[in-house]
């Protein structure tokens, strides 16, 4: 083992590589440390941008929704107003035309273009002619739904006529070629 050298006036004859090593080391790794920190700000700076990126993305995503959003009942309205012009009423009446028998009279109609419904009031000379209006026009392939709403026989009148609200929904079976030609022919203007 090698003595302790205690005077402090002489310098040793020994360089303290270990120590002088040691103290680079720590010198070394100080600066990858902060040069590590350094990285991590660079990359905290560019995630809170991306952040912010991703953020106003979100904004802005929301905001074309809510616009879509807003303006999606007008498109539906003018959807549906397009809807109504392409639908042809004729159908309705040549069903009725067909169904039609000179015991029953319509005293009020009202037809809804874009639903295809005709709303009904009639008079008949009995209950039974009513039932079988109803039951000519569920038979007829261009009907969706015949409703019954009420019937009753009226008091006041000495005939009694039956009194009947009818409901009829129907559908356009016709080939998309004919509705086509139609449209074109409604917007040019020609009429059959």
């Amino acid at each position: 083992m090698k003595t302790l050298q205690l005077d402090f006036n002489r310098r040793p004859s020994v360089v303290p590589w270990l120590g002088l090593i040691l103290t680079v080391l720590g010198v070394v790794a100080v600066l990858w440390v902060m040069t590590q920190m350094d990285v991590a700000k660079e990359n905290k700076a560019q995630i809170e941008i991306r952040e912010d990126d991703v953020a106003l993305r979100l904004k802005q995503l929301e905001a074309k929704r809510l616009a879509a959003q807003k303006a999606s009942p007008v498109s539906d309205k003018v959807a549906k107003v397009t809807r109504a012009q392409t639908n042809n009423i004729e159908t309705g009446l040549l069903i009725l035309e067909d169904a039609w028998r000179p015991e029953i009279a319509i005293t009020r109609m009202e037809i809804a273009n874009s639903e295809r419904d005709i709303k009904l009031e009639i008079e008949a000379k009995t209950l039974n002619d009513v039932l079988l209006l109803v039951d000519r026009l569920n038979q007829d392939p261009a009907v969706k739904q015949v409703s019954l709403a009420r019937n009753a026989i009226k008091v006041g009148d000495p005939f009694r006529p039956a009194v009947a609200s009818l409901e009829i929904f129907w559908q356009d079976n016709r080939p998309i070629e004919t509705v086509a030609s139609q449209v074109e022919a409604s917007k040019a203007g020609v009429s059959r």
